[in-house]
């Protein structure tokens, strides 16, 4: 549907913004190497890119700012209604979320590392991350059989990512729903919108027992 498609394309056009943002922050390292790095062993959806560990799956700085920003920024606020135990209905969408979290990072940088979108004409712009995707534009190539220029190559469609997306949802639903919850309340800290906080009293860095985590 027309919803689900424009959806889909805010958390794609968000985490590029996201992972632009992040390798014109980092000067030492080319944008491409980046990238690659990132993608390898799907490092960009862990805390700790360079020791990989399970647990920790979908908790990455990316992760976390994409959910806040795509996803919990639109559900936050939501009508309470205990007898539809709409809470419950808001948390059970997470797991989609954190797939297509995954799935639009691993876009995102792909598109980085080969060098489709290029971040050279961006790194003195003075603008925040989220607020870069309204530049952005998939990249067009010539059709050869009409002749007319398409972006369907580099397009973030279902027919081109949605296997992929479906794969992360399942790595995602096997987390568990405490797994799940923790990690959601982990991404709330990243948005700033009055209410916010409430969610994210589950995870504190300095008070949360690492038994509640133990998965």
């Amino acid at each position: 549907t027309q919803r689900v498609s424009e959806w889909r394309s805010n958390f794609g056009s968000t985490a590029l913004a996201i992972v632009i943002d992040f390798c014109i922050s980092n000067k030492d390292t080319s944008a491409k190497e980046l990238a690659a790095l990132f993608l390898h062993r799907y490092a960009f959806l862990y805390p700790n890119p360079d020791e990989i560990d399970k647990k920790e799956t979908f908790r990455s700085t990316f992760v976390r700012e994409l959910l806040a920003t795509a996803h919990l920024s639109r559900i936050l606020g939501h009508a309470d209604v205990p007898a539809l135990n709409t809470d419950r209905l808001a948390q059970s969408g997470i797991a989609g979320a954190l797939g297509l979290c995954a799935v639009s990072l691993e876009r995102a940088f792909d598109l980085i590392k080969d060098s489709i979108v290029s971040i050279d004409h961006l790194e003195d712009t003075d603008v925040p991350a989220t607020s870069r995707k309204t530049r952005f534009k998939t990249p067009k190539t010539l059709n050869k059989v009409t002749g007319k220029e398409t972006s369907t190559e580099h397009a973030f469609s279902v027919v081109k990512w949605g296997s992929k997306t479906t794969a992360f949802i399942c790595a995602a639903q096997k987390k568990g729903p405490e797994a799940i919850q923790l990690t959601a309340s982990m991404a709330y800290k990243h948005l700033k919108k009055p209410g916010a906080e409430k969610h994210a009293s589950i995870d504190s860095d300095d008070e949360m027992d690492d038994r509640e985590d133990v998965w």
